[in-house]
């Protein structure tokens, strides 16, 4: 089911809170976050990846779910959407949602995952635990401003691209949380810092740090980022314009250290040494050697620094300059 369709409820009255489900990716708690949403009918929005499956059904069963409308997704990086296939076996009358961009990819996932495996290489198995297509008929193409009406509440698509092309964040107009995907990059529960998500191969600065506005301007009552929304454990939580505010300024530190990296080196190991010792210097530098390897879990320093050379790169060429 394709063409940008929309359920369109309209505004909804306040709902019960949404429910945190912990992915437990990697075996992990606490790195990377799934949510119910209950109206009359029941979404859940992140699915985490296929080896998470296990732990996403436990802890739907521990919310008191039997049974799922709708399955909605951010963006199809296989830490939000790898168990979506899955999901949709089990739960065989859920309707699939999805930006446009990326619904061929949980249609056909075989690109996706070729291009993930450039990224993780031997590890992507043990990560990921594969990757099950979506059946066509149960896709839906989710515009930017449409909704999946709920049964008195509805999930809102806010486009938020940078982090990937296809990214949505999706506003619950019930309780007024936003669930941003990776716009405003990671806060786990246990550490105050904001660490910015800048992976390869689609990241866009500019893109990004329109995105990060544009939430802000979408006014939600809280923001709850994937990695890791719904919990103040050990930090206080940031209000939506703090969390906005400090999203965009670590996403300008880490296009700075980015710069420096490639003004000394095209090797990719020592600009992300760089970058991390920049971090580590600067705001990581109160975090335990426990706490930076939980950051590196959902997003890491290669990475993040990789995504940012490609984009300096990208831009440069696009300048003028001679490409690398």
């Amino acid at each position: 089911m394709t063409g940008g369709a929309s359920w369109d409820g309209g505004a909804s009255s306040a709902g019960p809170l949404p429910t945190v489900v912990d992915t437990d990716m990697l075996g992990r708690a606490g790195i990377t976050a799934a949510f119910v949403v209950r109206g009359r009918a029941t979404a859940l929005v992140e699915t985490g990846p296929r080896s998470s499956l296990a732990a996403v059904l436990a802890g739907l069963a521990r919310a008191g779910v039997e049974s799922l409308d709708h399955i909605v997704v951010t963006h199809i990086h296989l830490d939000h959407a790898g168990g979506a296939g899955a999901l949709a076996r089990r739960f065989p009358d859920a309707l699939v949602w999805v930006h446009p961009r990326g619904a061929p990819h949980l249609a056909d996932p075989s690109r996706l995952w070729s291009s993930a495996a450039r990224i993780y290489g031997d590890a992507m198995e043990r990560m990921w635990g594969g990757v099950d297509p979506v059946d066509r008929d149960r896709i839906v193409s989710l515009e930017d401003g449409g909704r999946i009406d709920l049964g008195g509440r509805s999930l809102r698509a806010v486009e938020t691209p940078g982090h990937a092309s296809h990214h949505h964040a999706l506003l619950d107009e019930g309780s007024g949380i936003l669930f941003a995907g990776d716009a405003l990059g990671v806060r786990l529960p246990d550490i105050g810092v904001v660490r910015a998500a800048t992976p390869p191969p689609e990241f866009d600065l500019s893109a990004a740090l329109s995105s990060v506005a544009r939430i802000a301007a979408t006014r939600p009552t809280a923001v709850w980022p994937t990695h890791y929304g719904g919990s103040s454990e050990g930090v206080a939580p940031l209000e939506p314009a703090e969390m906005c505010a400090a999203a965009e300024a670590a996403l300008r530190s880490w296009a700075e250290w980015a710069e420096e990296a490639r003004a000394v080196t095209r090797d990719l190991d020592e600009a992300a040494a760089l970058v991390e010792r920049r971090a580590r210097a600067g705001p990581e530098a109160p975090l335990e050697e426990s706490q930076v390897e939980r950051l590196e879990a959902t997003t890491s320093y290669r990475m993040n620094t990789w995504g940012l050379l490609r984009y300096l790169d990208k831009r440069s060429a696009g300048a003028g300059a001679a490409p690398p």
